[in-house]
């Protein structure tokens, strides 16, 4: 699993999502701050950059460009995708040097997605930009050379559309999916029938999917799908009591903190046993040796 350097570009966006974590807390950095946050990093070899919307930043293709020049390998732009509609900013983005994409998106139709981003159009202006990517990606110039995910936010108000989501991403040609618990409201183990039914929906259109927020515990049969079990975990003695005895003990973090804050407790059980924690296992050992794209 390749680790990210993060760089946050500002908190303006061209939608007015709710969720939004960063739009109220960080100025918008200037080109002479990103480049000195690159030059500080002791491995600038993998980069992600994100916002906000990242693609509004007025000095995005000369950070990319002088992100490549200090020895960046990998770009990846997270996006709401909108400006990605734009085939001659899409085209310029990719022959700077940024070949990976995490989109944005939080349904199969306007209403859905639109629901949560607040802004009218913007679902046609997302799926156009992946369908704009999804082109270059299968052109002879760039073939083999484009990746893109997509992450949906899990809400209440998209629960019901997984599926037909995940139906028009297979469609636009995206590469990988990850789908991310975004509402700390959300009935788990619903949401977690309703995830695993939509990660079906990918395997079978031979997508790779991942989902966050949701521990093995409630995901019986599909553990190899949990981004939680590749990342640092938690000692014992800070995860609920009712942790203790897991078989994912050494392997899981336990369930979500705003979950544990509001005392939501009841729909996690720990894991008596499960034929697919050596499974975890060995995928761990082997993406430890080989990072993936």
């Amino acid at each position: 699993m390749i680790a990210y350097q993060k760089l946050c570009l500002g908190p303006e966006g061209n939608n007015d999502c709710a969720m939004c974590s960063v739009k109220n807390e960080q100025k918008t950095c200037t080109l002479t701050e990103l480049i000195h946050q690159v030059n500080a990093l002791a491995d600038p070899e993998n980069l992600e950059l994100c916002g906000g919307e990242s693609t509004l930043h007025k000095d995005l293709l000369s950070l990319i460009s002088s992100a490549r020049g200090r020895g960046a390998k990998r770009i990846k732009l997270v996006t709401m995708g909108r400006r990605l509609a734009d085939w001659d900013l899409l085209t310029e983005l990719i022959d700077e040097g940024c070949r990976l994409f995490e989109v944005r998106i939080h349904g199969s139709r306007p209403e859905t997605h639109e629901a949560i981003t607040g802004d009218h159009g913007s679902f046609d202006q997302t799926v156009q930009g992946l369908q704009n990517l999804s082109t270059l990606s299968n052109s002879a110039e760039y073939e083999g050379a484009i990746y893109v995910a997509a992450r949906v936010g899990v809400t209440r108000a998209n629960l019901e559309d997984l599926v037909p989501t995940i139906a028009l991403l297979a469609s636009l040609g995206v590469d990988r999916i990850i789908l991310a618990r975004t509402a700390s409201d959300l009935p788990t183990t619903k949401a977690a029938r309703a995830v695993e039914n939509a990660m079906r929906v990918a395997a079978l259109n031979r997508i790779w999917s991942v989902c966050e927020g949701f521990p093995p515990c409630l995901m019986k049969g599909s553990e190899m799908h949990v981004a939680e079990l590749l990342r640092p975990v938690l000692s014992e003695t800070q995860k609920p009591k009712g942790c203790r005895g897991c078989t994912y003990i050494d392997l899981c973090n336990g369930p979500p903190e705003d979950v544990i804050a509001q005392g939501g407790l009841r729909e996690f059980r720990a894991v008596s046993s499960s034929p697919y924690v050596e499974d975890v296992r060995r995928l761990l050992t082997m993406r430890s040796l080989h990072a993936e794209p």
